[in-house]
């Protein structure tokens, strides 16, 4: 059984579940992918209105300057031809997750980035050793803040 056999609600259970994740699990380039027919349905076209047409997932390594943080961009998928393209920077760290308060990778977005991105907050814990992590989107502002996030799985991207 995937991660994606699982609904919307086992996943969001599961999130408590998962164990204490390591900054070095978000190294890398990952492939994004949706749970639930709904999601796959609707998130694609909803990344397009805000900022993110043909997304494929996200890059991440150690940030030179700030020890203990990764810097990161968000990968799409190219229109024509190879390559994919860098967008929308964010940043990672080990903090408290806003769903249950145990450790999560947060990723955050620039204060002074495009909406809705600025009060976008991304966390992934591992669902497994091979590198697909679980994600969960929350909206980090008073009043959204402890709605249930919106799960979402990366997956290592295949190098060679």
């Amino acid at each position: 059984m995937t991660i994606h056999d699982h609904t919307l609600r086992k996943l969001g259970r599961a999130w408590g579940t998962l164990a204490t994740p390591q900054l070095t699990d978000l190294v890398g380039d990952f492939e994004a992918s949706y749970v639930g027919r709904p999601l796959r349905a609707v998130a694609p076209r909803g990344l397009a209105l805000v900022g993110l047409p043909r997304w494929y997932g996200k890059r991440f390594a150690a940030s030179p300057n700030r020890p203990g943080t990764l810097d990161g961009q968000n990968l799409l998928r190219p229109t024509r031809g190879a390559g994919l393209t860098e967008t929308l920077p964010m940043s990672a760290a080990i903090g408290s997750s806003l769903a249950d308060g145990r450790p999560a990778l947060l990723v955050t977005y620039p204060a002074d980035g495009p909406r809705p991105w600025r009060w976008v907050r991304d966390e992934f814990r591992p669902w497994h050793p091979d590198g697909v992590l679980l994600g969960m989107t929350f909206v980090d502002v008073p009043g959204l803040r402890r709605a249930p996030g919106t799960p979402f799985v990366l997956t290592r991207a295949r190098t060679g």
